[in-house]
């Protein structure tokens, strides 16, 4: 026989000896059937032409039959992996079997079946649907009794299957059908790179299909082909289990009618995206609506949660702090060990990711993770992460909703927080009105009463039964002046060494003077109380002076004002993103010069704050809007 480079199955050949010439990592793939010898690589050198001719045993050769061609591996040295190579041969071979029996001129099927895919895109559920409509539709057609499609995510390299694989009613284990384009002895992974179609009349023991999947979809026999659309390649379709065996005659009607399938298949992915991104929104609107009416968070966000899990089939989505216990919402089954796992990485504030892993074996359906980050005045607060138990990759549309919705979590966090600081100056401002009240009146009412009854008992003609009951009525009053008193100093005296109040009550004038909201960030009362009364004072001032000047100059903004503690400074800012200074760069409001530049207000808070041991910056960034202001104590 002569070697040619058309024999054999022409173009279709080419495609799988290739890939098995690069898998192989050979020098040349040499089929031989009844038209010839097809030489694909090479060129063959005449000794190990003569090796294959003769069956010499060569260890450079390495040859296998299936269906009546002979497949021959060359390399130029011995493989490295002599058993590896005779493996993936086996499912090269039958691959190349099944293209040298295929019918150049497949019959013309009746395509009144195909017209059943038709409508599938105009369906909500058309993802859901379609694999049960496809087999059913080519089951007269074939005879398969159950489909299977995989689609190809060219984003992120990955092959996934659609719900209802192999007639499969549980999702996770039809989303173990997922995976890189790596394994070449999966029949969808060659299918999907060659573009030539296979079969398999005896899928348990074929070397050509991942015999895990075999077993757990109990696959006896399996045709695929590929689903291409306009000259792309979307996917893979299987056929399996067909009373009889598949012939070739079932792998050209099913290419018939494969691009109609393709189409269908993608409608329905688009539709489906569609679907998905207004129902994410509707999730971003629903709590939008809770932070505007004045929802807790609580409330406001777990039905938000839900919605989010329903759309993106989360089985996890958790709103996670570094300290606290995190807000969950589960839909499904859990996995303990799995969402353990999400919370701790959502604790340590690792970079905004999605990641999570394939499946490493047929019922695994891997999983998938998205993080993103929930900030409040500029600090990251908590994570937001949503957990899928399956190895889908979220779409950008999916990622970009999650982020959206950890910043309206910021902005729930951060108006509640904000109502809550408004509540507790109305509950000072009350209790320094009733204290000033008893002060005014009740302990007023007190002390003249107690003048009283000393000018009765100054006078000489009291019976002493009637001094007795006076001096008794006299130390009655008193105590109750010395009651009131208490009452009066106790609310009075706001914790935090008055500091928190007076803070507040310092930007709760501005907000009425200015007409302007400024966001606040101030510690607990326990926090602020070590603070020595001078510092103390300097930080009002610098509230004062620093949020006057935000909304006096900076023109229409936002204003934050932040005290943060620690065990060896104290340090408040004052930030907006108005105007900004006129010096793009940093500013030390140390030394006379600044004086003249930023005017007598400045420079006297300069020296409030020196006076009392610390040090003020102003800084307006680079090409920016905004200022800050910013003063530190030593502790």
């Amino acid at each position: 026989m002569t070697p040619s480079s058309g024999a054999c199955g022409g173009l279709d050949l080419v495609a799988v000896s290739r890939l098995a010439m690069a898998e192989l990592g050979a020098d040349a793939v040499l089929v031989e059937c009844g038209a010839g010898i097809a030489v694909l690589g090479g060129p063959a050198d005449d000794e190990l032409l003569t090796a294959v001719r003769r069956g010499t045993g060569d260890p450079r050769v390495t040859s296998l039959t299936d269906g009546g061609a002979s497949v021959h591996v060359l390399h130029r040295t011995a493989p490295e992996d002599p058993g590896r190579c005779r493996d993936l041969l086996q499912a090269f071979a039958r691959h190349i079997a099944v293209i040298l029996g295929r019918d150049d001129a497949p019959p013309d099927p009746d395509g009144d079946g195909v017209l059943a895919v038709d409508d599938l895109p105009l369906l909500p559920d058309a993802v859901i649907a379609i694999t049960g409509r496809v087999a059913g539709m080519m089951q007269p057609l074939t005879g398969a009794t159950a489909a299977g499609i995989t689609v190809w995510d060219a984003e992120h390299g990955i092959l996934r299957a659609l719900p209802g694989a192999f007639g499969a009613n549980d999702d996770v284990v039809a989303a173990s059908v997922t995976g890189r384009v790596t394994n070449l002895r999966s029949a969808t992974s060659r299918v999907l790179t060659t573009g030539q179609p296979y079969l398999s009349n005896r899928a348990s023991g074929d070397p050509g299909i991942i015999q895990s999947y075999v077993d757990i979809f109990e696959i006896t026999r399996i045709l695929s082909v590929p689903l291409n659309n306009g000259g792309r390649r979307i996917g893979v379709l299987h056929l399996v289990n067909k009373p009889t065996d598949f012939t070739i005659d079932d792998i050209t009607a099913t290419e018939r009618v494969a691009p109609r399938i393709a189409i269908a298949v993608e409608l329905a992915l688009a539709v489906a995206r569609m679907s998905a991104q207004q129902r994410l929104e509707g999730v971003l609107t629903s709590v939008a609506v809770a932070v505007a009416t004045g929802r807790g968070v609580q409330d406001g966000l777990l039905p938000a949660f839900r919605q989010l899990a329903d759309v993106t089939a989360a089985s996890l989505v958790a709103l996670v702090p570094p300290d606290s216990p995190p807000l969950l919402c589960r839909r499904g089954e859990p996995d303990p060990e799995l969402e353990r796992r999400v919370i701790d990485e959502g604790r340590t504030f690792g970079s905004p990711s999605s990641h999570g892993e394939l499946p490493r074996a047929a019922g695994d359906p891997g999983w998938t993770v998205l993080r993103a980050p929930v900030e409040v005045h500029g600090h990251r607060t908590a994570t937001l992460a949503v957990l899928r138990r399956s190895a889908e990759p979220f779409t950008d549309a999916e990622s970009d909703v999650v982020t959206r919705l950890a910043a309206l979590v910021g902005l729930a966090w951060a108006t509640e927080q904000y109502q809550r600081q408004l509540a507790e100056i109305t509950l000072l401002q009350e209790r320094e009105r009733i204290a000033d009240e008893l002060h005014d009146r009740v302990s007023q009412i007190l002390y003249a009463a107690g003048l009283g009854l000393d000018t009765l008992l100054e006078q000489p003609d009291t019976a002493p039964d009637d001094r007795e009951r006076l001096l008794e009525v006299r130390r009655l009053v008193v105590g109750g002046d010395v009651a009131i008193r208490d009452v009066i100093h106790d609310l009075a005296r706001a914790p935090g060494a008055q500091l928190s109040r007076r803070l507040r009550r310092e930007v709760q004038a501005v907000e009425e003077e200015f007409a302007v909201a400024v966001r606040t960030e101030i510690p607990d009362d326990d926090v602020l109380a070590p603070i020595p009364r001078t510092v103390a004072d300097a930080l009002v001032r610098v509230a004062r002076e620093g949020t006057v000047n935000a909304a006096k100059h900076a023109g229409p903004c936002r204003i934050a004002l932040t005290v943060r503690v620690d065990q060896r400074h104290v340090g408040l800012t004052v930030l907006d993103d108005g105007l900004g200074l006129p010096e793009s760069r940093w500013l030390r409001v140390r030394g006379d010069a600044l004086d003249d530049s930023r005017g007598h207000g400045v420079a006297a808070l300069r020296r409030t704050v020196e006076d009392a041991g610390g040090t003020i910056a102003i800084a307006s960034p680079d090409g920016g809007f905004g200022t800050r202001l910013e003063c530190r104590f030593a502790l």
